[in-house]
């Protein structure tokens, strides 16, 4: 498996204004067909305005696509077993990365969009007690229809973004996504009218009161 990012490690300090340090670390996975440039424009988009700067690791896909561009995490239409099993893949490789002193201070923050929000989720389930906060901005969540989500350990905190007109992502599947996280207790969930599969400005706006920028 390859696994390569683009990395944005910031100095933790105190702003001028008296605003508490910056801890924060965003570990961020593109939907497919897109790249790590995805997540940066989005996590810059989240900082705008703030005079901050974020601090990231935001990972490219692990197969890039014949002749259209971009890449993505697990093949379009696999079946239940191959999809977890490509994300414990790269899972355990980001964990064991993020194992380092380099970012022992860090309040992790996995964020991603589509199947880049469905590693996220997969990734909490299978490393608890490793992230703050997960937020899943339109995942595919295909497989987890009998999954109990009171069962997901750990406390980390989930943000669930779709469009009232997603179809790329199946109705049930939604329905199964706030059905699993919901049920863990540390949900916060928003829907966006009139947005497909897509990001908006108020998508971004939930983020930034979510980690309480």
């Amino acid at each position: 498996m390859r696994l390569s990012s683009v990395n944005r490690i910031e100095t933790i300090t105190a702003d001028g204004d008296g605003k508490a340090a910056d801890d924060r670390l965003f570990v961020m996975f593109h939907g497919y067909g897109n790249d790590e440039r995805e997540m940066i424009r989005v996590i810059e988009g989240v900082y705008a305005g703030t005079g901050r700067s974020p601090s990231y690791l935001s990972f490219h896909g692990t197969y890039d696509r014949d002749y259209m561009g971009g890449a993505y995490w697990y093949p379009d239409g696999c079946g239940v077993e191959e999809r977890r099993r490509e994300c414990s893949e790269v899972g355990d490789a980001v964990v064991s990365l993020l194992d380092s002193p380099m970012f022992a201070s860090r309040r992790k923050i996995l964020i991603g969009f589509s199947q880049g929000g469905y590693m996220s989720y997969r990734i909490v389930r299978e490393h608890p007690g490793v992230f703050d906060a997960a937020i899943l901005m339109s995942p595919s969540f295909k497989g987890e229809e009998t999954t109990n989500g009171a069962m997901i350990a750990g406390d980390t905190r989930f943000l669930l973004l779709y469009g009232s007109k997603d179809r790329t992502i199946p109705l049930d599947d939604q329905r199964t996504a706030q059905r699993v996280l919901e049920a863990t207790g540390r949900l916060e969930t928003h829907e966006y009218p009139d947005m497909g599969h897509a990001i908006n400005e108020a998508e971004i706006e939930d983020i930034r009161k979510f980690i309480e920028l």
